[in-house]
């Protein structure tokens, strides 16, 4: 069992059953999901595939889904280390720019806050080069489908980033 309460065989190469929340991150160095392991699951909105599954892999257990879910991360390296912290607020709120589609930054370019006029948006966005984290909520107000082409200097993804309709990252090279 992981911290999150997930239960996996005795390897920990396969999840044999998730817990019953909102998000669940599946632990690093598992390769495949029970075909049951989400049926349980009706809370679920938001899950983290780990690096170490293969695109098959995630294909399958998100086909094997008992619901749709809004929210679905694919990390193509380790999970980040817990030091990072979405919603630690080390950065100096007097220094917050808005670029021009109404979205904030802090600490220099380095993480998105939030957007502020999500109708400048439009249907996609890409978030610059060097930004660490998207914080939790930070596309929330969209009423959109929106698709995020984020850099590899990505970090920290928090929760619930998109708005009602959900969207789609991408990380890019």
């Amino acid at each position: 069992m992981d911290v999150f309460k997930g239960e996996y065989s005795c390897a920990g190469k396969r999840l044999l059953k998730a817990p019953d929340a909102k998000r669940f991150r599946i632990a690093e160095g598992c390769e495949e999901v029970d075909p049951k392991a989400f049926d349980n699951c009706e809370d679920l909105v938001c899950l983290y595939f780990p690096q170490s599954m293969s695109d098959e892999a995630v294909e399958y257990t998100i086909d094997n889904l008992p619901h749709s879910i809004g929210h679905i991360c694919v990390w193509d390296r380790p999970y980040v280390d817990e030091v990072y912290d979405v919603n630690e607020y080390w950065y100096d709120e007097d220094k917050v720019t808005t670029d021009e589609f109404g979205i904030e930054y802090t600490n220099e370019g380095r993480r998105l806050l939030t957007a502020t006029h999500p109708n400048l948006i439009g249907k996609e966005y890409r978030v610059p080069d060097g930004v660490l984290t998207i914080c939790d909520g930070a596309f929330g107000g969209t009423n959109d489908y929106l698709e995020l082409s984020v850099p590899r200097s990505i970090k920290v993804i928090g929760d619930y980033i998109f708005g009602k309709e959900g969207g789609k990252i991408v990380i890019r090279d």
